[in-house]
């Protein structure tokens, strides 16, 4: 392998490590924009892990693409250095397009989602006060018949006791 190669193959690595910071950082960004008691907010632990693992398979397919399987000791070293690049260069300006990026999409689409839920509820609502509407004439009927029966049945009852 030449120089050229594994210079190149080392920048895609740092590049990959800004990328997975950047990533990481927009989802806790995304997670933390939600209401704090959204249910991603409450799984916020499974859903980074779960990203976080998803970034390994693709770090993993990075380096078998690239290097055909072959794994250097400084490829997981290039990637935490790219990781602290993000940290320390890229995100106040990466972290303000990822901001610009949830306000345009990200919010608009969980008031969309609020909004259906909202009228799905409220349809709901509507559909149950016209059925109990409806059904409150025989559950009157019901309960007053019930009542007057099993008064009926314990009178009954007692009086066979005392005889």
């Amino acid at each position: 392998m030449i120089v050229s190669e594994q210079f190149v193959q080392l920048l895609v690595m740092v590049l990959s490590g800004i990328a997975v910071g950047f990533i990481i950082d927009s989802v806790r960004l995304i997670v933390f924009s939600t209401p704090k008691r959204s249910s991603l907010r409450r799984w916020m632990m499974v859903f980074e892990l779960l990203t976080w693992i998803l970034l390994g398979g693709m770090t993993y397919y990075l380096l078998f693409w690239l290097k055909d399987g072959a794994w250097r000791a400084y490829d997981p070293l290039a990637q935490i250095a790219g990781i602290f690049l993000y940290q320390t260069f890229f995100q106040t300006f990466l972290r303000f397009v990822a901001r610009v990026l949830v306000n345009i999409t990200w919010r608009p689409l969980w008031f969309i989602i609020r909004l259906i839920s909202a009228i799905i509820r409220q349809i709901f609502k509507f559909l149950i006060s016209i059925s109990a509407f409806v059904l409150r004439p025989f559950v009157k009927i019901y309960s007053y018949l019930s009542n007057t029966f099993f008064k009926k049945v314990r009178f009954i009852k007692y009086n066979k006791r005392q005889q």
